[in-house]
């Protein structure tokens, strides 16, 4: 469990662009949970070997003829990327050839976040199915902290603001409404539409609070699960 007594803070922003300028330092938590945070976290659950992030389609498509036995996962609004060999749907992960690959991954929200924030060493992935994981490795590190939802296109998106939420409540130790959280997530414009789409489990999933260990954490520019 947390510990509030911690002499470190941790706050959150519920969309990127409100990160303060110039960009504090200390540590950062980008939570994209439909869909990249949570992939990243499965994508790591199914032994890849790292997963190198990417904003932009380009750098990613060269990674992939630069690295052997390479895998990328991606999106574009919701949509397929010519070139790119997954969706970043957990369910899709799970099916996949994994294991022991490195694995690149551009999104349209989190990977852009992570851009954002910098790529600073030690930065965490974190959602709702990993929250207390990662709050618990912010307190063990002891110093201010940061928790980005990372919303979309400069709107704050209701799942990220939900993890985000999760994730700060853990490390100060406070008690939420689970179940509400639960609902607020289940009622997102983006949970909907993963129902439709035919991929309402993967928001079952989503709502398992607390369900991984596995925190990623950024090292050389690339998630590896954080061992402390």
């Amino acid at each position: 469990m947390t510990d509030s007594s911690q002499a470190g803070t941790c706050n959150r922003v519920d969309r990127l662009e409100d990160i303060p300028k110039p960009v504090p330092t200390g540590e950062f938590v980008v939570v994209d949970v439909i869909i990249s945070s949570t992939s990243i976290v499965r994508l790591l659950e199914e032994g890849a070997s790292y997963v190198k992030p990417f904003g932009g389609v380009e750098q990613a498509l060269q990674f992939k003829r630069e690295t052997d036995d390479a895998v990328l996962v991606g999106e574009d609004n919701g949509g397929p990327i010519d070139g790119f060999d997954l969706s970043p749907l957990p369910s899709v992960i799970a099916d996949a050839d994994i294991e022991g690959r490195p694995v690149g991954i551009r999104t349209s929200n989190g990977t852009r976040a992570m851009d954002r924030v910098g790529h600073p060493e030690g930065l965490l992935v974190g959602s709702t199915v990993n929250a207390a994981a990662v709050a618990d490795v912010l307190c063990e590190r002891n110093r201010d902290s940061l928790v980005v939802a990372a919303g979309r296109q400069g709107e704050v998106v209701t799942e990220d603001t939900v993890g985000a939420e999760l994730i700060t409540a853990r490390y100060h130790g406070e008690s939420l409404d689970e179940s509400q959280l639960q609902e607020r997530l289940r009622a997102s414009s983006t949970a909907e539409w993963l129902r439709e789409i035919g991929f309402g489990h993967e928001v079952d999933a989503l709502t398992a609070f607390d369900s991984s260990e596995t925190v990623p954490t950024l090292e050389d520019r690339r998630f590896v699960s954080y061992t402390s």
